[in-house]
């Protein structure tokens, strides 16, 4: 499924005109070029150009071009690339295989351009057949050339590379006719039509943890993995023609920015079954959870259209039944691991990211994305920290409007429990609004409706039951208390107690409740108002928790946990956003905080 949509996105982009100049046909593919050897038309080096551009931080950035096939090569003696390739081929300065690459470079181009009547292939082949043609190179760029990154050939005082010389095209397209061909042929998996198979699947480069040589979406290198006497990638029987399509246009789609989102080390890549550009901004906008127009029209499109979702309506500006892929994939060495395939319509992206947005809802969080619930589990909240099947899970789940992964309410609490959400002021609230989206879905699979008493809505719901969220809105009374009592202090019971409280409440909560009497006495006679505001808050919940004889339970389970956290922040931006009495002289806003909008 993955590589037949991949191949047809190929066939598409050749046939738009304003991309296909981009695409590269068969025998030809788009590298990542950094330096160009600039020779006189006898062959000799004048001198080696740097390419590209700088990025913000000084560091150069490759120049994209289309160049002579690079099909991926491995073993002992790996082949050279023609016109295009490691200074180790091209000037043989690697002091371990420069001579031996080098030598198989020159033999490659001499088999493609001795017959091409080009000043500009008599130069290259001029300065193959000289020995020391490297040793023009200045000692000062050695270090530099030898890390690896691509080189070209131009003649000096000539605006075109080699490799785009009518001429040279023309060589190396009769040298991939006349090659002699050692071709298993076979039916492809995908198209079901007898053809050449590919023995290597085409290799994308420039995937931050990859191998720099590139990985590959199709490869086998191990026995186990092996059938039947086949080898390499001739197991998936992927012919040469949908292998070459499939790798072209996934290189297409993570070299444009717009169509590539890097998630910790996992990128989602998507791409529409037509020519479809508001559309494809609309699916990077949910999938990002944020707009990324510029314009206030298209910004108000936009907001329109993440309106519509919130309210389950169907976007009225956009093309519903379009259908979509989403590909998410991380690399691993040499090999690029799918982490999660969807193809589905925007109608039905829109209507589950609508579940999501209405599921997560809370109260002082403006924007609520996966993304930055993920990084709510990371240590730090540093997105490479973020375990990349928790990322494509998580995806999923959001996509398909189905559960969270258990593992995502899981790391929540155990950073709650870590960190006490103090290092962001926006922390308590995201974490609030992911525990509520998986406690929701969860009651959502069960198939019940719930009653007022059960449900976790975006604010506080006083007649909610749950222990937990009981227990979460009385410790958020008792912190207010001690704040109210004590002024701004560096350390509450939020810092030393909310972990204990929300695992094992039998423990704390009666000294807890003792301190919370001590500092009501005191709010009687400082903030008179305040504190009957919090006698009153106290004795609602207190009455729902211990309704006849019960008493506190020693353990919370997982989901009431959740609860507690969710109680605990909207009784807080309850208490803090409610109105205040004279007495309560605080300002409000100094205390919201944790409910701000992340940053």
């Amino acid at each position: 499924m993955i590589l037949h949509e991949l191949s047809s996105l190929y066939d598409r982009l050749v046939d738009q005109p304003d991309i296909s100049e981009q695409i590269p046909l068969p025998g030809w593919s788009e590298e990542k070029v950094s330096w160009a050897i600039v020779l006189d038309v006898e062959g000799a080096v004048k001198s080696v150009l740097p390419l590209g551009t700088q990025d913000e931080k000084g560091r150069l950035q490759p120049l994209e071009m289309i160049v002579p096939e690079h099909d991926g090569r491995s073993g002992k003696s790996p082949k050279a690339y023609l016109l295009c390739d490691k200074a180790s081929y091209l000037l043989g300065i690697d002091a371990k295989d420069g001579s031996a690459n080098r030598e198989r470079s020159r033999v490659l181009h001499h088999e493609v351009l001795d017959a091409c009547n080009d000043v500009g292939a008599k130069a290259v082949l001029a300065f193959f057949d000289n020995p020391k043609a490297g040793d023009a190179v200045s000692e000062g760029l050695v270090d530099e050339l030898v890390k690896g990154r691509m080189m070209v050939f131009c003649l000096e005082r000539e605006g075109n590379f080699i490799h785009e010389h009518a001429a040279v095209r023309s060589a190396w397209t009769d040298y991939l006719e006349r090659a002699p061909s050692d071709d298993v042929e076979g039916f492809c998996s995908v198209t079901g039509e007898y053809g050449a198979l590919a023995r290597l699947f085409p290799q994308v480069t420039g995937i931050p943890g990859a191998q720099s040589s590139g990985a590959s979406l199709v490869s086998y290198n191990f026995d186990a993995s092996e059938s039947y006497g086949k080898r390499q990638a001739y197991n998936a029987a992927i012919s040469k023609s949908v292998a070459f399509k499939a790798g072209t246009a996934l290189k297409y789609l993570l070299g444009k920015p717009d169509r590539r989102i890097v998630l910790g080390n996992t990128i989602v890549t998507f791409w529409a079954d037509r020519a479809a550009p508001r559309e494809e901004r609309l699916l990077a906008d949910i999938l990002l959870g944020r707009s990324s127009a510029e314009d206030k029209a298209a910004l108000d499109v936009v907001s329109n259209a993440f309106s519509e979702m919130r309210k389950g309506l169907p976007l009225s500006q956009f093309d519903n039944n379009l259908g979509f892929s989403i590909l998410g994939i991380s690399p691993n060495a040499a090999r690029l691991s799918v982490r999660f395939y969807e193809h589905r319509s925007l109608g039905s992206i829109a209507e589950n990211y609508g579940y999501f947005l209405r599921d997560t809802a809370m109260v002082g969080v403006e924007r609520t994305s996966m993304w930055g619930f993920l990084l709510q589990t990371a240590p730090l909240g540093k997105s490479s920290n973020v375990p990349s099947t928790l990322v494509s899970r998580s995806f999923e789940s959001m996509l398909r409007g189905t559960d969270f992964p258990v593992a995502l309410e899981q790391l929540i609490l155990s950073r709650m429990r870590a960190d006490h959400a103090s290092n962001n002021k926006w922390d308590m609230g995201q974490r609030a609004a992911a525990l509520k989206g998986c406690l929701v879905r969860k009651a959502r699979r069960r198939g019940v409706e719930l009653t007022r008493k059960e449900r976790f809505d975006m604010a506080l719901n006083r007649e909610n039951s749950n222990i937990g969220y009981l227990l979460g809105r009385l410790f958020a009374v008792m912190e207010r208390a001690q704040q109210g009592a004590s002024g701004d202090t560096n350390a509450t019971i939020r810092d030393r107690y909310i972990g204990a409280a929300s695992s094992t409440p039998e423990r704390v909560f009666q000294p807890l409740m003792r301190g919370c009497q001590a500092n009501l006495g005191t709010l009687r006679k400082k903030k008179r108002g305040l504190s009957v505001k919090l006698e009153r808050e106290m004795d609602e919940i207190v009455g729902r928790l211990f309704p006849g004889e019960s008493s506190l339970p020693k353990t919370l389970s997982m989901d009431e946990q959740g609860a507690f956290f969710i109680g605990y922040y909207q009784e807080r931006c309850d208490l803090w956003r409610g109105k205040a009495t004279k007495d309560d002289d605080v300002a409000i806003e100094n205390h919201t905080g944790d409910s701000e909008e992340e940053q």
